[in-house]
């Protein structure tokens, strides 16, 4: 039987938009949970460590919030249905500066913590992408997006003006010398900035990163020079506090699918280059200079955790975490403490501030999800390893609450596909809700996935992504010899993989494909999203003609297809559309939901029920044999 849901699915978008409000937090999780789940990020401690900024979202709004750390009554920046993001503080903490979207356009916001005045820039070219505060006075540098360059074309009538495509003009570094003043372009027109701009301590400079790999030093009164050596990507310039040394993140030029983050650090002038994160096969993230100049502490996901580090100018590395625990940004205050975002098995989106040498010794100062979660019934989480072509591949089962082994559960094998990104046995509720539903829930990291250094990350550049479906099919054998899953009730959720799967298995009693790649060839894939990983995979395998991107497209493998497939689509995408297509011309039982393509929380808990409700169909239990 094939079908499409489309309208009943559009009604209950419609009607839970409102529904969520009412929930009350109490019995099994459910999707309406996810309208009360707070994302924490973004958070910043202050140079003096008296204060702490951060990001909560919730609702599909995000409001920074600022807390005291030396016991002063918090400070209300307001609540409201816009969006807050990128708190940036001054060297001495007198200012904190932040993107708002309060008002409609999005404007730079500086708050003086003295005073608590607050000043707002809206005199800006275009709309700000990153902020950062000069070490002494009022002056600011950000990136805007430069309007497209050159004048429209001459053949399109000015009717026609609103509705042509024009190409997206370069990110550029601006300076604004006081609140108001005319911004002033320091980069190049050329030039296409990444990341956030940094001031060095004579507040006469301003580094910036620059898309083709480059990191520039602009002076106020003209001038540029290039202080990056490397030659591969070189991103996250970090000026040292005594204004010596820059610290910054690159990426070895190699051709690759995958390519490690090291750091490295170099004189203020460019010279005397090197590398201080020595050997560590993992990707660094959230550099953070010690107050003196002489250490640089960061983050590295490793095998389903994250470590925090110190890295010493003698080249030296010293590992100061232990808990497994996942943690998200890294700042440090000059007297030593750091903050970050903690999730583990039990809690999830957690401030703690702790002694950046002794990090043991942790302070939870936010934990905004306690009230959710406290008293509601949680499924146990394990991890689990096997083996697949020789690799180790690592797996965490989410088991449903009062699970009983006697017992025999559907399977769900959850690949987090979208984007290259690690699964770890923290907190997640996701899988939890499909654990309520009486799921076991697989999460876990083929080949290819982050967080198990260069190689693994390399492992399926001539079998992609057959290669990572080979590793997760291993895993259901494993799970499934456990006796307690149903192997005529297993289930998989995913992007490109699981389009790749139902063409070339029939394990599976049930699938749901998000916003999946289903044509393979360059042109469709790059009008698609250049910046999608399965993209960037495809610039890195070394296929030499058309025929073998299409060979590897799931819909050559259509005339297999059998297994009941709900497909979602998020905006306007015609490769959903296109499996949809061959799987209704197969006969194959399946369905197509439409949503937003940044759908809100109404979006996102429609989204869950629709998944839910299909697997559950599909994997119901079957009735007994007749006697």
């Amino acid at each position: 039987m094939c079908e499409t849901g489309w309208v009943a699915l559009r009604t209950a978008y419609l009607l839970v938009s409102t529904a969520f409000l009412c929930f009350s937090a109490s019995g099994p999780l459910a999707p309406a949970d996810l309208a009360s789940l707070h994302t924490i990020s973004e958070a910043r401690i202050s140079p003096d460590g008296q204060w702490l900024a951060y990001v909560d979202a919730i609702g599909g709004h995000a409001n920074l919030r600022l807390i005291s750390l030396a016991g002063k009554p918090p400070i209300s920046l307001g609540d409201g249905i816009w969006r807050d993001r990128s708190p940036r503080w001054s060297f001495e903490s007198s200012r904190l500066a932040w993107l708002s979207e309060n008002g409609g356009a999005v404007r730079i916001l500086v708050r003086r913590m003295d005073s608590g005045a607050e000043t707002v820039i809206a005199n800006l070219p275009e709309t700000p992408l990153s902020v950062a505060l000069v070490p002494e006075g009022d002056a600011l540098a950000f990136t805007a997006r430069a309007p497209a360059q050159g004048p429209p074309p001459a053949w399109a009538p000015p009717e026609l003006l609103p509705f042509l495509a024009r190409p997206l003009g370069p990110i550029q570094v601006f300076v604004l010398a006081s609140p108001s003043a005319t911004p002033r372009q320091l980069s190049p027109d050329d030039f296409d900035a990444v990341g956030e701009p940094a001031w060095m301590l004579d507040g006469q400079t301003v580094l910036a990163a620059r898309s083709a790999g480059q990191i520039f030093a602009f002076r106020l009164s003209g001038g540029q020079k290039v202080l990056s050596a490397h030659a591969g990507r070189n991103e996250c310039p970090l000026p040292s506090p005594d204004g010596t040394k820059v610290a910054w993140l690159a990426t070895n030029p190699k051709p690759s699918g995958y390519a490690i983050r090291k750091l490295w650090v170099m004189n203020a002038d460019g010279s005397r280059v090197k590398i201080l994160s020595g050997a560590l096969d993992r990707d660094v993230s959230s550099p953070q200079w010690s107050s003196d100049s002489r250490n640089l502490y960061f983050l590295a996901d490793d095998h389903g955790v994250t470590h925090a580090y110190a890295a010493h100018n003698d080249g030296t590395l010293r590992e100061l975490t232990l808990d497994p625990a996942r943690l998200e940004g890294l700042s440090l205050a000059d007297n030593g403490n750091a903050a970050t975002i903690r999730s583990t098995g039990s809690s999830t989106g957690e401030v703690v501030v702790f002694p950046a040498d002794h990090p043991g010794t942790l302070r939870v100062v936010v934990s905004p999800n306690h009230d959710l979660l406290a008293g509601r019934p949680v499924g146990a989480v394990e991890e689990i390893t096997w083996g697949s072509e020789g690799q180790i591949i690592q797996g965490w089962l989410t088991k449903p609450p009062g699970f009983q082994p006697a017992q025999k559960y559907p399977l769900l094998v959850d690949i987090r596909d979208a984007s290259p990104s690690m699964c770890s046995g923290e907190f997640d509720l996701r899988s939890q809700i499909f654990a309520a539903h009486g799921f076991v829930v697989l999460c876990a990291n083929p080949r290819g996935t982050p967080g198990y250094g260069e190689e693994f990350g390399n492992l399926l550049r001539t079998n992609f992504p057959g290669g990572a479906a080979d590793d997760l099919l291993h895993g259901v054998d494993l799970v499934a010899a456990k006796g307690y899953i149903d192997p005529r009730r297993v289930a998989v959720i995913g992007g490109y993989v699981a389009a790749w799967l139902i063409g070339h298995t029939g394990r599976f009693q049930a699938a749901v494909a998000r916003d999946p790649i289903v044509d393979w060839t360059m042109d469709a894939a790059l009008d698609r999203d250049p910046a999608r990983h399965a993209v960037a995979w495809m610039g890195a395998l070394p296929w030499e003609d058309a025929d073998q991107y299409v060979k590897h497209s799931p819909l050559y493998f259509a005339g297999s297809f059998q297994t009941p497939t709900l497909v979602i689509e998020h905006g306007d995408d015609p490769q959903a559309a296109e499996l949809y297509f061959a799987l209704q011309s197969r006969k194959v039982a399946s369905a197509l939901v439409r949503l937003p393509k940044a759908p809100q929380p109404a979006g996102r808990i429609t989204e869950l029920q629709a998944e839910i409700a299909w697997l559950a169909r599909a994997t119901a239990a079957p009735p007994p044999a007749a006697r």
